[in-house]
């Protein structure tokens, strides 16, 4: 129930109560407090103490304007607060920071309320979801007083955002033997509706099932549209599948989402075709998999306006994982409005946001056997399934024109089976994940949008999952698998501050303030499907670690 409903469900109205009430309400929706509202997503870009989205904004770009911590006193950072997790495993999750409250969730689905300041527990849920296959989950929604969250068994759960009492539970994936969520759901408001929504992609794409991106409402959970991202027949792309094999091709929506709320389109990233590593099985380009789409979704149902597919017939897992950020750069002496992301062959595109258009194209991880699909007898490729740039992604910084992006180095020997079997709850694969053969190394990369040209890189001898921050103040801060939360200078690439976790990160950097204070969070636990021979051992645990300036 709104804010409004249950004041006008009482006995008695407070004008200054309803006055606050109406001020709050944007095209007639009314909010509760601890929530935000439709007009504070829109801005959330410009807004340095709270992180309301996932991805900071709906331009997808972990860049914040606060300047509370610079280069000058980053050196300084202590840690504020650490807090850990009762549920063991990798912790992927982005938190969610509004008014001294965050919200971050656990492998198995557990959400955390903490006070943001002190790291003081305020309600946890717990949640027992069947595993399909392995155990993330990226973070919660905020929106209408609840929180919102996608299950690894399909579900869709509301919990009131006070308590963390359950308000209501849904399945709502279409198939709980191949399809779950990992990613975190995306409110929105639609100004042509006036309606609110969830948006929220499916995670089945190696389980044999198909992609999808859906709105709910965020009320009940019913499904207000979907967008299918494998076409069926009579459908533009479905040519681009032989025989039936689109019925099983995958194109999950792993990444977030992100939306230019100027021209309402929807910029999503689609995963791999399936099956994986069995290509014959499936001629033709596969679309829309390995591909980024923009969505006009102004209307009832989205409406495909362009595409760009980055990897046709892909038979290495090399999909852009990460999701799509949308910001205006300097190309040629021009302002012009683009949209970046990254795959896991190791490759960095810059698009033209309106067309979909190349503009510019670099190449960050060593690459090997890029054309060479795995055989029966094997063959090596790199990088590897886990290598290249990965989910947590980078971020564009108006002040250098430059795009920061970590990125990975691992090679694995590939090998391919005579055929697939399609088998309810188990993975739908055309060869065997591949065997790593290292070494594993990483970087964080700073490249220029106007020539595509690195401005400077930081290589570890670790991959760098952890994604990047940019401050205003001139700042990058980036966590990489081996525990390490790092702080570089924007322009030169010195690093200029570390601390060790204790666990392994691969999760995103975020900041915020409370009370006029600076902090930097970011997560770390297990290091699950990313373990590699070169980790230090010992009893890592999933904690959230909070820094300040001292």
């Amino acid at each position: 129930m709104k804010l409004r409903e249950q004041l006008m469900a009482g006995s008695t109205l407070i004008p200054s109560v309803l006055g606050l009430v109406a001020a709050l309400g944007l095209g007639g929706q009314a909010y509760a407090q601890n929530t935000p509202t439709a007009k504070e997503f829109v801005n959330a870009a410009n807004d340095p103490a709270n992180w309301i989205l996932p991805a900071k904004s709906y331009t997808g770009n972990h860049y914040t304007t606060s300047t509370k911590i610079t280069p000058a006193n980053v050196g300084n950072l202590k840690l504020a607060w650490k807090f850990t997790l009762d549920d063991a495993g990798p912790l992927e999750v982005s938190p969610i920071i509004y008014h001294g409250t965050m919200y971050v969730t656990s492998a198995h689905d557990h959400v955390y309320a903490l006070d943001a300041a002190t790291g003081k527990l305020k309600w946890q849920f717990k949640d027992s979801p069947h595993v399909i296959s392995f155990a993330a989950n990226r973070g919660i929604a905020l929106m209408d007083g609840n929180v919102y969250i996608g299950t690894l068994d399909g579900h869709l759960i509301a919990l009131n955002a006070e308590t963390g009492a359950k308000v209501w539970d849904k399945v709502t994936v279409d198939d709980t033997a191949n399809s779950f969520y990992t990613m975190a759901p995306v409110p929105y408001h639609d100004p042509n509706t006036n309606q609110d929504m969830l948006f929220l992609g499916v995670s089945d794409g190696d389980w044999g099932g198909n992609g999808n991106m859906s709105a709910y409402d965020p009320k009940d959970g019913h499904v207000i549209w979907r967008w299918e991202t494998v076409p069926g027949p009579g459908q533009p792309g479905h040519d681009t599948w032989s025989g039936d094999s689109w019925k099983r091709g995958g194109a999950s929506t792993w990444g977030g989402v992100t939306i230019d709320t100027d021209t309402h389109t929807m910029y999503l990233n689609l995963g791999n075709p399936g099956p994986d590593f069995l290509g014959s099985v499936r001629q033709g380009d596969n679309l829309y998999s390995d591909s980024m789409v923009a969505l006009d979704i102004s209307g009832s149902q989205p409406k495909l306006k362009w595409y760009h597919q980055f990897i046709p017939h892909d038979t290495h897992d090399w999909d852009p994982p990460m999701q799509p950020v949308l910001f205006t750069g300097k190309a040629n002496k021009s302002s012009v409005k683009m949209v970046a992301t990254g795959d896991k062959a190791g490759n960095f595109w810059i698009l033209d946001a309106e067309t979909g258009k190349l503009m510019n194209h670099t190449v960050t991880s060593f690459q090997k056997g890029q054309n060479e699909a795995p055989s029966l007898e094997g063959n090596i490729a790199c990088p590897n399934t886990l290598g290249g740039i990965e989910y947590q992604g980078g971020a564009f910084d108006p002040a250098t024109n430059a795009f920061y992006v970590p990125s990975q180095n691992e090679c694995g020997r590939w090998t391919a089976s005579k055929d697939v079997i399609y088998i309810a709850g188990q993975f739908y694969l055309g060869g065997d994940f591949p065997k790593l053969v290292g070494p594993n190394t990483g970087q964080m990369n700073a490249i220029d949008v106007d020539t595509g040209i690195f401005n400077w890189r930081h290589h570890f001898n670790l991959p760098n999952y952890g994604g990047a921050l940019v401050t205003a103040s001139g700042l990058v801060f980036s966590g990489n698998l081996g525990g390490a939360e790092n702080a570089f200078d924007a322009k030169t690439g010195k690093l200029l501050w570390s601390y060790n976790t204790g666990s392994f990160i691969q999760a995103p950097s975020e900041a915020y303030e409370v009370n006029g204070k600076g902090y930097i969070v970011v997560a770390a636990g297990l290091a699950g499907n990313a373990a590699i021979p070169e980790l230090p051992k010992g009893t890592q645990k999933p904690v959230i670690c909070v820094f300040a300036e001292k």
